[in-house]
């Protein structure tokens, strides 16, 4: 059995582990982080414990996630947002098409590089 570090704020779906499981080769045992991160230091301690890890972060992050993480895999879900054809209302009142967002699959992060100017 591998164990996988999931840091997002949500569940992973059946479909996303299901699919990672076929990923890894074999059963998961997901140790979940679900609290929003500011920094990767709390998380740190965890890596020792896993065999990848799966994260939803912004791109900052993953790349420090990249570095600390050393030979472990880092992964990202990838879904297709598909229409429900439904339609929802904001708090302000306006209306927006409802998206339902389907597990498409995983990919590994190899290398991640930022190129920003401030402005």
């Amino acid at each position: 059995m591998k164990t996988v570090l999931w840091i997002s704020r949500h569940v992973m779906t059946a479909a996303q582990l299901a699919d990672l499981e076929r990923v890894m080769g074999e059963p998961v045992r997901l140790l979940p982080w679900r609290d929003t991160v500011y920094s990767l230091a709390p998380l740190t301690p965890m890596l020792a414990e896993c065999d990848a890890v799966a994260a939803v972060l912004p791109p900052e992050l993953l790349r420090e996630l990249l570095r600390i993480a050393g030979r472990k895999p880092v992964l990202r879900a990838f879904s297709e947002r598909r229409p429900t054809g439904r339609t929802s209302v904001l708090p302000d009142g306006r209306q927006e098409p409802e998206f339902a967002f389907v597990h498409q699959g995983w990919e590994q992060i190899l290398r991640l590089e930022i190129t920003v100017r401030r402005l």
